[in-house]
């Protein structure tokens, strides 16, 4: 059966392809054998999914092929694609233009003046002193992290003193049984504390500058000195400051001396000796020939700082 030629009216390009089909009765992939058209390509030109499409002198191809089959006219069917075609180039344009028109609704116009920066830095200082405020506020309700992690609870500790160890925040002050111990400049903490045989309690407390203050308290107990472990101890001061040092050996009266930066002292004793000096900072201790290092913070002051002669632990009561 044979059609008449005849111009495309208000029907789309895809609608009048479908149409024409239809009425020869044909299938899309009737017509895909007819021509050798692909049947994706045939889809796509009866949806109006140009943008699917190859190349335009390949759908061009196509329909005069189309064409030829439907006994229509291939200049009216070119002609609308070509139109159409436009029309969806434009509509792209328009939605990608629709895209950004909020960007230049409020910034197309936006010209950077004096006056603009001004009032810009002034909302990022505003901005700024808001979360420092708030960040002040957080700090002051918050509790200080203390963790302890020698001795363990419940260990069982041979000798006259333990080591003390720890972590907290590195602005906060520590002190062990009621004596302020150095934090480091990462929140680490060590020390040592005296120990008689029996049950004892060793009570780490870390506060912050707005009061706030955190406690962990151990029960530990002491075996009493091991004779085969003992030994003297040696305490080395040196000062990298001008720094004033009272130190009292095995709880004979206290002495007190200036030192200058480059002096260095060695002490001796058989169990004990507290420390305590004018600016810590400037006070590196070692023990029995190792290093631990400044006593504390610079110009901080420490009073009867203990180091032992000893310090054995062994493994928690279970």
């Amino acid at each position: 059966m044979l059609f008449e030629q005849k111009k495309i009216s208000t029907e789309t390009l895809s609608e009048y392809l479908a149409s024409v089909r239809a009425n020869l009765v044909f299938s899309l992939e009737e017509v895909g054998k007819k021509t050798g058209i692909k049947l994706k390509f045939l889809q796509s030109l009866e949806s109006g999914d140009f943008g699917s499409l190859p190349a335009e002198v390949y759908v061009i191809g196509f329909l005069r092929q189309l064409a030829e089959l439907y006994a229509v006219d291939a200049f009216e069917l070119i002609l609308q694609y070509k139109k159409e075609k436009n029309i969806q180039k434009q509509v792209l344009i328009q939605r990608q233009a629709f895209a950004s028109a909020w960007y230049k609704k409020y910034f197309g116009k936006l010209v950077i003046t004096p006056g603009l920066l001004s009032v810009v830095l002034g909302l990022a200082f505003v901005v700024l002193t808001l979360g420092y405020i708030i960040w002040q506020l957080w700090s002051i309700n918050r509790i200080p992290v203390l963790t302890v992690t020698q001795p363990q609870n419940n260990s069982v500790i041979a000798g006259s003193a333990v080591s003390v160890l720890g972590h907290t925040d590195p602005e906060a002050d520590v002190s062990v049984n009621g004596q302020s111990i150095f934090v480091d400049d990462k929140g680490g903490f060590q020390t040592q504390a005296a120990l008689s045989p029996g049950p004892e309690e060793i009570t780490v407390t870390a506060a912050n500058r707005f009061g706030k203050s955190a406690t962990q308290v151990l029960n530990i107990t002491g075996a009493g000195s091991v004779a085969s472990t003992a030994g003297p101890l040696q305490l080395t001061l040196s000062f990298i400051g001008a720094a004033t040092e009272s130190f009292s050996i095995d709880d004979q009266p206290s002495q007190t001396v200036t030192f200058s930066a480059g002096d260095n002292k060695t002490f001796s004793a058989n169990q004990k000796i507290l420390i305590s000096t004018s600016d810590a900072g400037a006070t590196k201790v070692a023990i029995n020939g190792q290093n631990l290092g400044v006593m504390g913070r610079p110009k901080e002051q420490l009073n009867n700082v203990p180091f032992f002669a000893q310090a054995t632990s062994t493994s928690p009561d279970k």
